[in-house]
């Protein structure tokens, strides 16, 4: 019934008397070449094996694992202060002239032969144990730390991933916009040429075809840059992969705040690695008050000398000594060592402090975002509806002479910009979810799960 109203007032309407292209007009000129839809630079890159390469090649990852086990080697060398030591010196001295010899019966030498071997072993020292239960407690920090380190980067991997995804979409998208955007301009040219519209709208159809054709290369070049971004991400030297939707959504974590808030005060590492530095701060003050105690050292020599040396024709000496070394003053270096442990507590306290705000804050916000993006998702999707069919019924009302060329125009930038913002918030939906469970403290990722939201095995 509207098509065949809007054909009878088509037909009431005087036809606008046709025109002949001027010879410099740019209606002249062919349409200019349709972007080109790019071939597949190689096979889909699955958004788990992005993240168990991102889990196995990054070096930010990498360097988390070395500093690991340099807390490892620390632990090693603070037991080495427990241990005892074993030192061998041997020696031999050319003089130009020969040695005084205490044996008339032998001539002095000129070459010397000396040999030592010490023995030591610091039995008690009070200082040890402090620093030997710190190092254990740093390996623990280290591995929380690569923890944070590999959650970070895997959400940051998920976000470029979903990003490129989108923009993927959006490409597409814009192709599309810029078929139909071309064969209007077509339509327009032809219904000019028939004397049925103005020039102006002729020209305002290719201007579109201009800008839509625009678009879609921007889209293009923005997921080249995605995938250049999860190229170095990957440590990969090359971006011969393409972005697909993955197969499940990000799991979404559901509860309320205090809830979530409780899981994330017990499972986000930054949190616990604060409480470890401060149990490792409250261990300061325990080393400062052992640098009071005595030490208990015992030490042990043999000696070998050249026997033209020796006196009464002892070439051999040996000696065992038992040492209590007792700290009396040492001008308040331990006064002030106490002083400075306690301020590296409180310092160590303010942040757990800090910490604890910033992790609440994060998933607030996190909440939040999400919250928000599931409401904008659902108007974005509701717009686009009514652009479609407003896009469909000025089309109809163009065919039939009842619209402009400005309306067509605005109707399909109407058109694109809904189905760039319903794409817009579908990836914020997706991208909030990720934030939420990162916040909580579950994400991370197995390599034997394909979930890459899930609490990590421990």
């Amino acid at each position: 019934m509207l098509a065949l109203l809007l054909l009878l007032t088509q037909a009431a309407q005087a036809p606008v008397a046709p025109t002949p292209i001027p010879a410099a007009s740019a209606l002249r000129q062919p349409l200019p070449p349709p972007p080109d839809e790019p071939a597949p630079e190689g096979p889909v890159l699955q958004l788990s094996t992005a993240l168990e390469t991102a889990r196995q090649q990054t070096p930010e990852l990498a360097v988390a694992a070395e500093r690991v086990q340099q807390a490892r080697n620390n632990v090693d060398r603070a037991w080495a202060a427990l241990k005892p030591t074993l030192t061998g010196l041997a020696s031999a001295t050319y003089n130009n002239l020969a040695s005084f010899s205490f044996d008339p019966n032998t001539h002095g030498r000129r070459l010397n032969e000396a040999a030592s071997l010490n023995f030591g072993w610091t039995i008690f020292n009070g200082r040890a144990f402090p620093a030997l239960a710190s190092a254990q407690q740093q390996i623990e920090v280290a591995r929380l730390t690569e923890t944070q380190q590999r959650r970070e980067i895997l959400l940051q991997v998920a976000s470029v991933y979903f990003s490129g995804v989108g923009l993927r979409e959006l490409a597409n998208v814009a192709f599309r916009q810029s078929r139909v955007t071309r064969q209007h301009a077509a339509e327009a040219q032809a219904r000019f040429e028939a004397g049925l519209i103005q020039r102006t709208a002729a020209l305002r159809a290719r201007i579109d075809v201009v800008r839509a054709d625009e678009e879609a290369r921007r889209a293009l070049f923005s997921y080249a840059a995605a995938k250049s971004q999860l190229a170095a991400l990957l440590d990969r030297p090359d971006t011969a992969f393409e972005l697909a939707q993955p197969a499940q959504a990000p799991q979404e974590i559901r509860g309320t705040f205090q809830s979530l808030l409780q899981r994330a005060m017990e499972e986000r590492p930054e949190l616990a690695a604060a409480r470890a530095n401060e149990e490792i701060a409250a261990r300061l003050r325990t080393d400062a008050w052992a640098q009071f105690l005595p030490s208990l050292a015992v030490n042990a020599a043999a000696h070998y000398s050249d026997p033209s040396q020796a006196i009464n024709g002892d070439h051999g000496t040996w000696g065992v000594t038992l040492a209590l070394t007792l700290p009396l003053y040492d001008g308040g270096f331990r006064y002030v060592a106490l002083k400075d442990a306690a301020s590296q507590l409180r310092q160590a306290r303010a942040q757990t402090r800090s910490t604890t705000a910033v992790v609440t804050d994060e998933l607030r916000r996190a909440q939040i975002d999400l919250d928000s993006a599931k409401a904008l998702r659902e108007e974005a999707e509701q717009a686009l509806v009514l652009s479609r069919e407003n896009e469909d019924l000025v089309r109809a009302q163009f065919a039939a002479g009842t619209a402009t060329q400005v309306e067509v125009s605005d109707a399909e930038a109407a058109l694109f910009q809904s189905e760039a913002t319903a794409l817009q918030q579908r990836l914020q939906v997706q991208l909030s979810a990720l934030r939420v469970a990162k916040a909580v403290g579950a994400f991370d990722y197995d390599s034997n799960s394909d979930s890459a939201s899930r609490k990590e095995t421990k």
